[in-house]
């Protein structure tokens, strides 16, 4: 037990290792700029890359509207409230690094927009199933820095907006003019914030979400960036928020589990593996038997036989048959009272009874012994002949009872 406590700690200390092996060169990364995968965009995070100064100020921006935070997918979401089924007058606001949805979810959105409604995104790459939808292509920028242009003159002088520790997220190399507007581009003149007009309603898509981020809002000036973002938005609609896709790292299937919710937050993730890999080695060292093998003892053997034949010759030699014959009933009465647990002082009917029930014997057999003991002890001599007949008896009793 004590080598699997020190294999476990050792595994456990090289993967607190690795951790800080991993932690020293995100460090090392962030002193440069802030890694955008590693931007969390939790609305109640108040570090650099959450989003928790968007969240509160949203309110101000839709006129006292409380966003309603949504923490399944889309489609169940959609299944579940009628609300968001039927209404024509909802903003669905997405931020996330990566945009992983299934099949279905991506088709139930396409619904809700086309109803009316709009559906804001800000991630950095979009799924593959939205994008060849509404037709348009991404790809991430290769500049440092981040900055937010917006093309409405209406927006002037103020048009652009910076956060230098940023990277500059990603930009579209490919939309369909028919139905997209460009509002928005990176520093280098590339278009990274469009609206897409689907059905009754449209799809604002910003591919730098990084400038929702608590980080970027809190540099000066920078929070008329969000407002310039949102004034895309239809006045008086109802706000979403979406606390679910930020949290999926995969591409996802139709089919929903729980298991999907315990695997969407890191922390919950590498606790489950390391709960597992633990049960793993628990069980392969435990699985080695502990004990070496007992080895089977013979039956101990029933002994009584030997000695009486031992002292029956003894005490024949010497032609004592009654001192023989009283060691013998001694012996017998011993036997007895530790076989059977019996009281021998009365040697009477009911004595009888109970010994033939719980040896075996007929009970007529334990009654001639009884019988025989009787006449010993009252008798002065005892014959050759009779001693004898008892001895076999008892020998008999011996031979059924071992």
């Amino acid at each position: 037990m004590k080598k699997v406590i020190i294999f476990i700690g050792i595994v456990v200390g090289l993967f607190v290792i690795l951790l800080l092996i991993a932690g020293g060169q995100a460090a090392q990364q962030e002193a440069k700029y802030l890694d955008l995968s590693r931007l969390g965009y939790g609305y109640k995070d108040k570090k650099p890359g959450g989003t928790y100064v968007l969240y509160k100020y949203l309110p101000s921006l839709f006129y006292g509207s409380t966003p309603k935070v949504v923490t399944k997918p889309f489609a169940r979401t959609m299944d579940r409230d009628a609300d968001i089924r039927q209404s024509d007058d909802i903003v669905y606001m997405l931020v996330a690094d990566k945009l992983y949805a299934s099949e279905r979810d991506i088709k139930r959105m396409l619904e809700f927009v086309q109803k009316g409604n709009q559906l804001f995104m800000a991630v950095r790459q979009p799924d593959s199933l939205l994008a060849d939808r509404l037709g348009f292509e991404v790809a991430d920028t290769d500049a440092g820095g981040n900055t937010q242009h917006f093309v409405n003159p209406n927006f002037a002088p103020d048009t652009a907006f910076a956060a230098s520790r940023l990277a500059g997220g990603s930009y579209f190399t490919k939309l369909d003019s028919a139905n997209t507007t460009i509002l928005g581009r990176q520093q280098n003149q590339r278009v990274n914030f469009v609206r897409i007009h689907y059905g009754n309603g449209s799809v604002l898509l910003l591919l730098n979400p990084a400038s929702l981020t608590n980080y970027f809002l809190v540099q000066p000036k920078n929070i008329r960036s969000l407002e310039r973002e949102v004034a895309y938005a239809k006045e008086g609609y109802r706000l979403y928020w979406d606390e679910y896709y930020k949290y999926q790292y995969t591409k996802q299937s139709d089919d929903f589990s729980e298991w999907q919710v315990l695997m969407r937050y890191p922390a919950m993730r590498w606790a489950l593996w390391l709960a597992l890999l633990l049960l793993v080695l628990y069980v392969l060292f435990e699985s080695k038997r502990r004990q070496r093998i007992i080895p089977e003892r013979p039956v101990l053997a029933n002994h009584s036989l030997e000695f009486v034949d031992t002292l029956g010759q003894l005490y024949y030699q010497q032609h004592d048959n009654k001192n023989l014959a009283q060691k013998m009933i001694a012996h017998w009465l011993e036997y007895v009272r530790s076989r059977f647990y019996l009281n021998t002082q009365q040697l009477d009917l009911v004595f009888a009874t109970t010994l033939a029930r719980k040896s075996g014997m007929e009970e007529a057999a334990v009654r001639h012994i009884v019988d025989c003991i009787h006449d010993i002890q009252l008798s002065e001599q005892v014959s050759d002949t009779y001693l004898m007949d008892f001895y076999k008896v008892i020998n008999q009793f011996y031979l059924n009872t071992k």
